[in-house]
């Protein structure tokens, strides 16, 4: 892997636009994305540059939700702001020294363009399974849209246009090799899938009383929800167990996300920074 912090684009890729009508608006600030946020924090972890980085430059083992506060709205930034307001770059720039040697005795570091690029594509993967989960799974056309849709995405982190993938049957076989080749468990991810044993702080909000109580049933929801949503190949790398009995047990819970989420208002469907900068960008 190159140790390279920042690479110029050496090619220009034709995406698709940002904005109002684009899928990627749509969805990615979408609640239901909430659902995911273990299995996408998971598949990226599975990556042993990514996990690597978390377990040797972050404090992911004793404060596991302050990656994700964090990085979550930065992330939105990215894609909501105008590209003339540097959001993407700043995000960018958060991991210009993260760097160092992975447990293979591999050099890695978070700006390798092949290495940041399956953290976007994870991004990018897992708007498509919230629709094929709890929405109407998007056409073929709509999928290739969003794979444009994330190559402009990609485009204003300023990073190589090595990686980049341009439609979805390029893309499906990107993610099928990467699990089938690449993706590893590793102490970052079974630190994450043990966390209901382990005594982590509370999610910021939650009052410690009562996050004493909620904790374990509420990690052991996560962990299950993750196997859930997660690939078949990702539950065999990671070891998850999976039966009928919670097949159907999920079954039940994609229907009764699917029948409600339209009986939901739109503004209640996104954060509230998102929804204002929908709505204010469809005004315009």
């Amino acid at each position: 892997m190159t140790n390279a912090a920042h690479v110029e684009p050496r090619e220009a890729h034709t995406g698709a636009p940002l904005g109002p009508g684009s899928l990627t608006w749509k969805y990615f600030g979408d609640r239901r994305s909430k659902l995911f946020f273990g299995r996408s924090g998971t598949l990226q972890n599975m990556h042993p540059a990514v996990g690597a980085a978390l377990q040797q430059h972050s404090n992911f083992f004793d404060d596991p939700w302050d990656r994700l506060l964090r990085s979550i709205p930065r992330i939105e930034d990215s894609i909501y702001d105008s590209p003339e307001s540097g959001a993407a770059q700043r995000v960018r720039d958060y991991h210009r020294d993260i760097k160092g040697i992975d447990h293979h005795g591999k050099r890695y570091h978070a700006l390798n363009p092949d290495v940041y690029w399956w953290t976007h594509a994870v991004f990018v993967e897992t708007m498509i399974a919230l629709n094929e989960h709890f929405g109407t799974p998007l056409t073929w056309a709509e999928k290739d849209q969003l794979i444009a849709e994330g190559v402009t995405w990609w485009q204003r982190y300023g990073l190589s246009e090595q990686p980049v993938i341009t439609n979805y049957a390029d893309f499906q076989a990107y993610w099928n090799r990467m699990l089938a080749a690449e993706l590893e468990a590793n102490a970052t991810t079974d630190f994450a899938l043990n966390a209901a044993r382990l005594e982590i702080p509370p999610v910021p909000g939650i009052p410690r009383p009562v996050w004493t109580v909620i904790r374990k049933p509420f990690m052991q929801f996560n962990v299950w929800l993750i196997a859930a949503l997660m690939p078949e190949r990702g539950r065999e790398i990671l070891g998850l167990r999976w039966n009928s009995l919670d097949a159907l047990g999920f079954q039940v819970f994609s229907t009764l996300v699917r029948t409600t989420w339209p009986l939901v208002p739109r503004r209640l469907r996104y954060e509230k920074s998102v929804y204002e900068r929908i709505v204010a960008a469809e005004k315009d």
